[in-house]
């Protein structure tokens, strides 16, 4: 597969966390999640990308609420499906489902969202996709027995952020395992007939930091999100850290990856109301201003749905042993303190391996080494009723990026164990390809 691809996501909701159906937490939404607001956004893309598809995920309390502005925010959703192809579709709780209820619960919420879709989009509805932001591969294996084939299931590199952490998983599209949603199948027993991708693109330089302490060059965030960028530095350094933090993907690692780039951004509907609890201080125009500098600078960008985009990585792709991730990143974002870092990494089925060179020094450490050969398993069910929450979520490698163990002190290449230099051998043999 090649191409730029783009998915961005609006996701709909009545209040900023909601644990599950009638359970919320955080700020009531409901004078910011508006259907004018809808407009603003879906006009501002259009007018830039008229051909771009989007998704459009409702939380279970905007796909319920009857008041006449989300009935008509449900309307709306269902003409822009009819008129450009939008996914219209179901966002988990509040991105963090499985840190507030039991899986089988989560599956009954599933099923009940689909239904709920059905009762505005048509009795023969089904979504391409489901918004999750972390989703147990529990979950995941009932969302493809109801033949949705595509999941935004991780957040590459989250850690001590919101109120779910999930490292460990790689950034690019993959068939995630039964045993942990952030590892990729190892073979057919372990194989989830779905496609698992991350919900937001972020720079690799900053993902590599735990939580956003240290000032706004460290947010571990920071990418193609609008919080970290547009909030701290305004619409014009917001919206060039936005897009440079794409170009990681369109740029920088696009002929790495046989010309194929993806990038992806999940914003919240209630961000462009300038008086919002947020105070965001964007609006409709922000967006536009945001999607022209996109287009100018990637002019044959495609903006798919999630839904689309997993269809076009399951052509290509029937399993996991044909990929192989590569990129290299240098920071483009003016922060001074990462002006000479490279971050390097591999991605693939059997391990993550990454890198990071001082560009002074020429000194290159590994910072990362995820073994995905390796058994492991999910915590367990979390139950907020019960007063039980599960927030760690991540698959720690032998090493990890965030460097918050003693086992994650960069090392040399050289350094690695006997039987990881084994496994790097076995994938520069299987891909054709030379690692360090």
């Amino acid at each position: 597969m090649n191409g730029r691809y783009f998915c961005f996501t609006i996701v709909v909701r009545v209040n900023q966390i909601e644990v599950a159906p009638g359970i919320n937490l955080g700020v009531d939404e409901r004078r910011e999640n508006t259907v004018e607001n809808l407009i603003l956004y879906r006009n501002a893309i259009h007018d830039v990308i008229p051909d771009a598809k989007i998704t459009i995920a409702f939380s279970h309390e905007a796909l319920t609420d009857e008041t006449e502005n989300f009935r008509a925010l449900r309307a709306k959703a269902r003409e822009y499906h009819d008129l450009y192809g939008d996914d219209i579709t179901y966002m988990l709780g509040a991105y963090f489902s499985a840190a507030y209820s039991p899986r089988a619960q989560i599956n009954e919420h599933v099923d009940n969202a689909v239904s709920l879709l059905k009762s505005f989009m048509g009795d023969g509805y089904l979504p391409q996709s489901i918004v999750g932001g972390f989703v147990p591969a529990d979950v995941v294996s009932h969302i493809a027995s109801l033949g949705i084939r595509t999941v935004q299931g991780i957040i590459f590199s989250q850690y001590a952020v919101d109120n779910q952490d999930g490292d460990g998983s790689i950034c690019y599209p993959y068939y995630p395992s039964k045993e942990h949603f952030c590892k990729p199948a190892q073979n057919d027993e372990d194989f989830i007939d779905v496609v698992m991708l991350d919900g937001w693109t972020v720079d690799f330089i900053n993902a590599t930091y735990a939580a956003g302490g240290g000032g706004v060059a460290f947010n571990s965030r920071m990418g193609c999100g609008p919080i970290e960028t547009f909030k701290p530095f305004g619409e014009e350094k917001g919206s060039d850290i936005i897009v440079n933090t794409a170009a990681q993907m369109f740029e920088e690692s696009y002929h790495l990856n046989g010309d194929f780039g993806f990038a992806t951004a999940i914003w919240e509907l209630c961000l462009i109301q300038k008086d919002g609890h947020h105070k965001m201080g964007i609006d409709g125009n922000t967006v536009k201003m945001l999607f022209q500098k996109l287009h100018a600078r990637f002019p044959d960008m495609k903006v798919v749905t999630f839904g689309e985009f997993g269809d076009i990585f399951r052509r290509s792709h029937k399993n996991n042993d044909s990929f192989f991730y590569h990129f290299i990143h240098r920071s483009k974002n003016d922060f001074e303190v990462h002006k000479y870092t490279e971050i390097e990494w591999y991605m693939n089925k059997l391990f993550r391996l990454g890198f990071r060179k001082n560009l002074q020094t020429g000194e290159k450490l590994v910072i990362d080494f995820t073994d995905y050969t390796k058994h492991t398993h999910e915590p367990p069910d979390s139950d907020y009723s019960k007063g039980i929450s599960n927030r760690f979520w991540s698959l720690m490698g032998d090493i990890n990026q965030k460097g918050l163990r003693d086992q994650d002190r960069p090392i040399p290449f050289e350094q690695l164990s006997e039987s990881q230099k084994a496994l790097i051998e076995t994938a520069e043999n299987l891909y054709n390809v030379k690692i360090r």
